[in-house]
């Protein structure tokens, strides 16, 4: 991708038809300015919160774009301010920041935590996701599907995109912002959930940064582009992270997690990128904090980049519990140079993007995708 002033000079001159004004322009803001709020819903039965921040340069009449963070398995929003430290740099960029709540409903009686996301393959057991040895967690909302429980589900069942969906519908009418620029990400199972907000609403976000949490082997999905427009990622994991390992299958606690590379290849050939074998540099202003190293995958059209990043750290985000740190700085700054796009406005034709998908995962997995529709359904 061309370096980030230019490119944020290109995104200046694209008017996206994702892009459009929403119902809270000119409506005054239901929070404070300034400050972190939090906000309690209620969502398929159950009551559920999350952290909305507005930065205090927001205004009713200027459009805001909106970044949505996800915490890691058992954790809290307010856990996930503190630990991603996006609030300060949300105020210095004019961003919106929501720091959503997982489901919490393992053993309620005697459990008050365990907030998770239902996520890339946490409660779809096909087999392929953890070892023999390992067991998972019985949610109440996956035993009350017909099927119960799989041995290797481990979050709540619950349909968290569908969730995610309704906080940006509440967003549009509430506030004034800028629908061509919905973000998002997350640590460990949250950045799992970051990958899965971009296949679920893949319509709705233009990029996502994924931190230490990707999909489970067996469910390396690409988003559904053809009809959602371009997701650019970039993907942030510890040289030493084995908790969810970017470059092996089984984790320390016997997992199995797609590697980092296969997940890529994947997003890239979504997102129109040819060549997607090749991997080249991709530099960031922090290029070099804790030995941080990034490269892009393939040839991608303007305005879009698939990326994975490395740091010598273990399961942890960059300069965790840092407020703009290395990590909330580097997903900023990915944020701030993609804006959503069309598959005709890329100049790509969506049957050529899906017969290379089709390639791609019969190169990765075998023949048994020449016969199915490779292409994720919302």
């Amino acid at each position: 991708m061309a370096n980030s002033k230019s490119t944020l000079l290109l995104l200046a001159g694209i008017a996206s038809s994702f892009s459009q004004s929403t119902g809270g322009c000119g409506r005054t803001p239901p929070q404070t300015v300034g400050r972190s709020t939090t906000v309690t819903t209620n969502f398929g039965g159950e009551s559920r919160k999350y952290i909305i921040h507005v930065p205090s340069s927001y205004r009713n009449d200027e459009p805001s774009p909106v970044v949505t963070s996800f915490h890691g398995w058992g954790e809290t929003a307010s856990f996930n301010e503190k630990y991603m430290g996006l609030t300060k740099l949300a105020d210095a960029y004019n961003h919106i920041v929501v720091y959503v709540e997982g489901n919490s409903d393992y053993q309620r009686q005697t459990n008050n935590g365990w907030q998770s996301w239902n996520s890339v393959g946490s409660t779809t057991t096909t087999g392929t996701e953890c070892t023999s040895s390992t067991t998972g967690y019985c949610y109440l909302s996956c035993a009350s599907r017909p099927q119960g429980c799989g041995k290797c589900d481990w979050t709540s069942c619950a349909d968290d995109g569908e969730y995610v969906g309704k906080i940006l519908d509440s967003l549009e009418s509430d506030y004034c912002v800028d629908t061509g620029r919905f973000y998002a990400t997350g640590f460990s199972n949250g950045g799992g959930m970051a990958y899965e907000a971009g296949m679920a609403l893949t319509s709705r976000f233009a990029a996502i940064v994924p931190g230490g949490g990707q999909a489970a082997v067996g469910h390396n999905n690409p988003p559904p582009t053809s009809r959602g427009g371009l997701v650019s990622v970039m993907d942030l994991h510890g040289t030493t992270d084995r908790v969810c390992p970017a470059n092996s299958t089984v984790s320390n606690s016997g997992w199995n997690y797609e590697p980092v590379d296969n997940i890529m290849k994947v997003w890239a050939t979504a997102n129109g990128c040819s060549g997607v074998n090749t991997i080249k540099r991709f530099p960031t202003p922090n290029d070099g904090e804790t030995q941080l190293y990034c490269v892009s995958f393939g040839n991608c059209p303007n305005g879009v980049d698939v990326v994975r990043c490395s740091y010598k750290l273990g399961h942890n985000w960059p300069a965790y519990n840092t407020d703009g740190g290395t990590g909330a700085q580097i997903a900023f700054e990915f944020f701030r140079n993609h804006r959503k796009l069309t598959m005709k406005e890329a100049g790509l034709k969506p049957s050529e993007v899906e017969k290379a998908l089709v390639k791609v995962q019969t190169q990765l997995y075998g023949p048994l995708y020449n016969n199915v529709t490779v292409v994720a359904t919302n």
